[in-house]
């Protein structure tokens, strides 16, 4: 019986021994968890404040604290909502809610992730046209030919986006008949795809040539419009454009004021500016199209119109100007409804 004891007795003590060491190893591997843990919330952290600066591609963009969309490099998105991983080539999103998750990979390679909300927009896959003069082209950017609506293809969602800008074009025929924006709207009529999106500008080199401004006609009658002047002129572009693309979103800007500019010993005060864009305004509510005006007081600021850092000849956006005025324009284009 007393050797029954002594086995029971050793079995006892080796099991404390046991699990008193076992105690330990527990709490050093849960010290060292810990640890661990913390060096990898730092160095998310540390990730997370780099992200905003990270080199910009087109595949996913954020909204910062001014409103602005900014590309974020190396995001790979993942849907929460959809049931499964599905991941997304460009999505445009919006820091703040639960909804997704992005992971980011930062210059030192190693990943954080960070969770989104996604701006569902109306541009994804969609096609667009921008018509439109020199501003449109691109005349001054680097490569020439490169404006905002090359700067919306690169960055945004849309699928096909046609830059329609030709230079020294103008909405009436008054000065020159072969540099009326009709006949550039009229040589797309055939393109291959299917505009979702057609964004208009034009009539700032109208004004450079003093044409007359004329009158709105009380219908949409092509015949009734004086193309000679500028509200016929106008409204020749807008019939065109309407009558072969009534079920696309149609939208007008109205261009950027630029007073310091000079042409043939010429120059264009902001009165004389308002002067054609009053009209400009006057026939798009006519037309029932929307449009953002570029001449206000808050985009003159923007664009710095009376010094050359985005304009360098006091006309022309170089390639900082476009990005600054693009998301301007992307949004506006998101506010679209199908014209008819």
């Amino acid at each position: 019986m007393k050797k029954i004891f002594l086995i029971i007795l050793l079995l006892v003590s080796f099991y404390l021994i046991k699990t008193k060491h076992k105690d330990k190893e527990e709490i050093y591997i849960e010290e060292k968890v810990e640890e661990v843990i913390e060096k990898k919330e730092e160095v998310i952290e540390e990730i997370d404040d780099t992200v905003p600066s990270i080199v910009p591609n087109k595949d996913v963009l954020y909204i910062d604290k001014d409103n602005q969309f900014n590309p974020l490099d190396n995001i790979s998105v993942v849907y929460g909502f959809t049931g499964g991983n599905t991941s997304c080539d460009k999505t445009v999103i919006e820091i703040g809610e639960n909804i997704i998750t992005c992971i980011a990979e930062g210059n030192n390679k190693l990943s954080s992730s960070a969770s989104y909300k996604v701006i569902m927009t109306n541009t994804y896959q969609k096609n667009a046209i921008f018509f439109g003069d020199s501003i449109v082209y691109g005349f001054m950017s680097t490569p020439v030919g490169y404006s905002w609506a090359n700067y919306i293809n690169d960055n945004y969602d849309l699928n096909v986006v046609t830059n329609a800008g030709i230079t020294d074009y103008r909405v009436s025929t008054y000065d020159d008949a072969n540099k009326w924006l009709v006949s550039e709207v009229r040589s797309h009529y055939d393109d291959p795809y299917n505009y979702d999106f057609i964004i208009l500008q034009g009539g700032i080199n109208d004004i450079f040539y003093n044409t007359p401004i004329g009158s709105i006609s009380g219908n949409r009658d092509i015949n009734s419009f004086n193309i000679n002047t500028f509200c016929g002129g106008l409204e020749s572009y807008l019939y065109y454009v309407t009558n072969k693309w009534s079920n696309a979103k149609i939208g007008y800007i109205i261009t950027y004021n630029t007073p310091k500019y000079r042409e043939r010993g010429l120059s264009w005060s902001y009165a004389d500016y308002k002067r054609y864009y009053d009209v400009t305004k006057e026939i798009l509510d006519k037309w029932n199209i929307k449009y953002l005006d570029l001449s206000t007081e808050e985009f003159n600021n923007l664009l710095r119109v009376e010094d050359r850092i985005y304009l360098p000849d006091y006309l022309h956006l170089n390639n900082e100007g476009y990005r600054i005025i693009s998301p301007y324009i992307y949004n506006f284009m998101q506010t679209l409804d199908k014209y008819n």
